[in-house]
C-alpha cells in the first residue's frame, strides 16, 4: 500500500525521473490554480444564466474554500498511509470530474452543492505532493524543485484567467464550456501523475 515510499537518502534518486516528477505534480498544480479562478472569472454569465447575486457568489465561494481548507488534514492523514501518488490521481483526476459536473447544473442549490463536494478534493493535492518532494529532493536542490512546482502551478492563474474570459465572449453556454474544460483538464493531470510520478 505504500508502494510510492522512496527508501534510497533524498537526492539519490535518478535526475530524470525526478525532474518528470516535479513537472507532473506541477501540472496538477496548473490545473488547480486554474479551477480556483473558474467562479470569480465566470461569475458574470452564471450570474445572468442562473440569476444569482453577488452574495451568492460569496456563499459559493466560501464553501469551497472551508472544505477545501477542512479537507486538506484528511488527505495528508491518507498520504502518509497509502500511496501518495494514488492519492493525488485519484483526488486530483478522478474527484476533478465534479468540476465538469459545475457546466452542467440549473440553479443555485445544485452549483452550490457541487461546488462543495468539488472542494473536498481540491485539499488533496499539496500534503502528498510536500511529501514526495521531500522524500525525492535533499536540501541543496529543495528549493529549485519547490520553485518549479509553484512556477508551473501558479502559470495556471494567468491562463485560467485568460482562457475562461475568451469563452465568455460565447453566449450563453461560454461559461458550461469553461467548466467542463477544466474537469476534463483534471482528469488529464490525474493520467500524466499516474504515468509519470514514480
Amino acid at each position: 500500500m505504500t508502494g510510492d515510499r522512496v527508501h534510497a537518502p533524498a537526492g539519490h534518486q535518478p535526475q530524470p525521473s525526478r525532474w518528470r516528477t516535479v513537472v507532473a505534480l506541477g501540472f496538477g498544480h496548473f490545473v488547480d490554480q486554474g479551477e480556483g479562478q473558474a467562479m470569480s472569472t465566470l461569475f458574470p454569465a452564471i450570474r445572468d444564466a442562473l440569476g444569482l447575486s453577488y452574495g451568492n457568489l460569496g456563499v459559493i465561494a466560501g464553501i469551497r474554500n472551508i472544505l477545501q481548507t477542512l479537507s486538506a488534514p484528511l488527505w495528508g492523514y491518507l498520504a502518509d498511509r497509502y500511496s501518495r501518488k494514488w492519492i493525488i490521481v485519484f483526488g486530483t483526476g478522478i474527484w476533478g470530474l465534479w468540476t465538469l459536473f459545475c457546466g452542467l447544473v440549473t440553479d443555485y442549490w445544485q452549483l452550490l452543492a457541487i461546488r462543495a463536494i468539488a472542494g473536498i478534493g481540491l485539499g488533496c493535492l499539496m500534503p502528498p505532493t510536500f511529501s514526495l518532494m521531500g522524500d525525492l529532493f535533499g536540501p541543496l536542490q529543495r528549493g529549485r524543485a519547490m520553485g518549479l512546482l509553484g512556477a508551473i502551478g501558479y502559470s495556471g492563474i494567468v491562463v485560467s484567467v485568460l482562457a475562461l474570459g475568451a469563452l465568455l465572449r460565447i453566449p450563453d453556454v461560454g461559461w458550461r464550456y469553461g467548466f467542463i474544460a477544466l474537469g476534463l483538464a483534471s482528469v488529464v493531470s490525474g493520467l500524466v501523475i499516474a504515468l509519470f510520478v514514480k
